[in-house]
């Protein structure tokens, strides 16, 4: 069985659906970006009804890690 605890210079890769503003999705795929790769990133989907305004978008990125983080 693999160890939950990541190994030096081991990688995620991580698939996301995130909700939100288009500031806050364009905030968040900056962030992502900053400390991995995009490796896809959907179109942003608006919603409606209770969440009007607000979008849904699926990110995959792919991330470093370290020992101890």
């Amino acid at each position: 069985m693999p160890s939950a605890k990541p190994r030096a210079n081991s990688a995620l890769g991580l698939e996301v659906w995130a909700v939100g503003t288009y500031e806050e999705l364009t905030g968040l795929r900056a962030q992502l970006a900053g400390g991995g790769r995009l490796l896809e990133v959907g179109d942003p989907h608006v919603l409606a009804g209770a969440d009007a305004g607000r979008y849904r978008q699926y990110i995959r990125v792919y991330v470093r890690t370290s020992e101890g983080a």
